[in-house]
């Protein structure tokens, strides 16, 4: 209502009428009037045009006036958001539209198999790469996320792309002190220190939703990591969504064969559930509950619930060190080979027994200590962090995908189809879904020949189509692959396009036929 008064106030007659006459002076007019005669407005149109920069003056004077003595801090950011939005919107749009630009000047006049192809092609990579991780780091917030989640798909993206995207990985938004303040404002209509005896003036550890500061409760004096959200990520939640879809699609229209839009339908649900920290308290609880009974070796830290919202959380603090930090690790006498025995079977348990699976398990999320209840002896504890991504895996699933693993394991093609299709997955693409989910290639050792110039020219046609269709023969291996010369590359390409793009076809089919909660912990 104070705007629609404010508003009513400024555009009132009244008030214009005296702003004509006091904020106008004679020599103000004077001098209007010479500027206007200089581009040749009449003099009717001369009143009209200085009435409406007054208009607009005043319109603007007012809005700023409300803006920043009548509207609350929280309303002030959200109307700052709308514009970052769109800013956002239109550099992602821009980035987007240079990329499919580049590739397909690049490649008008190029064919596949010229020699010049292939080094384009990782020239096209890199320059898109680079593209993507700065407009990502202008972006912050989900885009670091999306940024985050390409460099983990190593297995299906292009070297090039996630070596470029690869700085995403240390990268977060910096925010400034106030805003930590405003947020426990926000949150518990208090002040900072009505919770906390300290708080680390920088925070200890950040990420592209959130930052963690170490701090002692002002009730109890324990020590506890306090993970504060960004204060405006929610409110750009759905745009920055909308924005990303809207790119992935555009991107499917230009370019059919990378249709991926229905990926953000895929993580749109369970982005909303991370941005909830009650919700990923309650998951904490939960993943401590089904493990420690049956691993003894798993902590999870203790969650202070009366100091924890949607945007805040307040948990116990760990000393440890990242899975990932094997220096450290040995100078601690910390078996390597032990760590990695028990990681393994903690994530077995989630997939295969519990269903319920931590599904961003990066190193920065596990951090290794010795048992604090039994020093003395080398007791490995496995300590898990960062519970705001699960999903849930149904006891269908979960029993397909244990006779899946182990008709890998066993060769057995047979059972390979059948589980592969129980998981949704269409028949022809059985091979491809075994091999996304281990990671290799299924080799064949009755038929584990692989693909050369030299053999495939000395084959009929009639054998060649037999050897593709039946798969009797397989593609070469990276090593492989590596140690030919540049001519034999250049021959696999020309002879066997076809077969790379029936390769490409099925990997996205099976990406888009498998399982989500499948896809989300690949």
């Amino acid at each position: 209502m104070n705007a629609f008064r404010a508003c009513s106030l400024l555009l009132s007659s009244n008030t214009f009428r005296w702003a004509r006459k006091n904020l106008v002076s004679n020599s103000n007019r004077s001098t209007f009037r010479s500027i206007a005669d200089r581009f040749g407005v009449k003099r009717r149109s001369q009143r009209f045009l200085r009435n409406y920069i007054i208009a607009n003056g005043l319109l603007f004077g007012g809005g700023s006036l409300y803006y920043f003595y009548y509207l609350t801090p929280k309303e002030r950011r959200q109307i700052r958001v709308l514009f970052e939005g769109l800013q956002r919107g239109f550099r992602s749009f821009r980035i987007g539209f240079v990329i499919a630009f580049d590739y397909k000047y690049c490649f008008w006049t190029v064919s596949d198999t010229s020699p010049e192809y292939e080094i384009k092609l990782k020239e096209c990579h890199k320059r898109a790469a680079a593209r993507i991780a700065q407009g990502c780091i202008e972006n912050g917030g989900l885009y670091i996320k999306m940024g985050q989640g390409m460099v983990s798909a190593d297995h299906i993206l292009p070297k090039e792309y996630t070596d470029g995207l690869r700085l995403l990985q240390d990268r977060a938004l910096r925010r400034q002190r106030n805003e930590v303040s405003q947020l426990i404002d926000e949150e518990f209509g208090c002040q900072v220190s009505d919770l906390f005896s300290y708080l680390s003036p920088e925070p200890i550890a950040a990420a592209s939703l959130a930052e963690v500061y170490e701090g002692r409760l002002k009730s109890t004096n324990e020590r506890v990591a306090v993970k504060l959200q960004y204060i405006d990520l929610q409110d750009r939640f759905a745009g920055d969504i909308l924005t990303i879809h809207l790119i992935l699609y555009a991107i499917g229209k230009i370019f059919p064969k990378f249709e991926f839009s229905w990926i953000i339908d895929s993580v749109k649900s369970n982005l909303e559930r991370e941005l909830d920290f009650k919700l990923e308290g309650e998951n904490a609880d939960k993943c401590y509950a089904q493990l420690s009974p049956h691993l003894k070796f798993i902590y999870v830290p203790k969650v202070f619930w009366k100091y924890t919202t949607k945007r805040v959380l307040v948990m116990e603090y760990i000393d440890g060190i990242k899975v990932s930090d094997t220096e450290k690790l040995k100078k601690a006498n910390l078996s390597l080979q032990e760590i990695d025995t028990k990681l393994v079977q903690a994530m077995a348990f989630q997939i295969f027994h519990s269903g319920f699976v931590h599904a961003d398990p990066h190193p920065g999320n596990v951090y290794i200590r010795i048992d604090p209840k039994t020093p003395t002896k080398s007791n490995i504890q496995i300590v898990l962090l960062d519970h705001g991504l699960y999903v849930t895996i149904g006891p269908k699933d979960r029993e397909a995908l244990c006779q899946l693993w182990k008709s890998i394991i066993l060769k057995d093609e047979i059972k390979m189809k059948e589980y592969s299709l129980a998981l949704g997955v269409q028949e022809k693409d059985y091979l491809t879904f075994a091999t996304v989910l281990s990671m290799r290639p299924i080799h064949r050792p009755i038929h584990d020949l692989a693909i050369l110039p030299e053999v495939w020219d000395r084959m009929s046609p009639d054998e060649q189509i037999e050897a593709h269709t039946q798969g009797k023969i397989r593609l070469p291996s990276e090593k492989e692959f590596l140690n030919m010369s540049p001519h034999q590359k250049m021959a696999i390409r020309k002879d066997f396009t076809a077969i790379f793009n029936d390769i490409q076809d099925s990997i996205v089919r099976t990406l888009h036929d498998m399982p989500r909660p499948l896809l989300m912990i690949l």
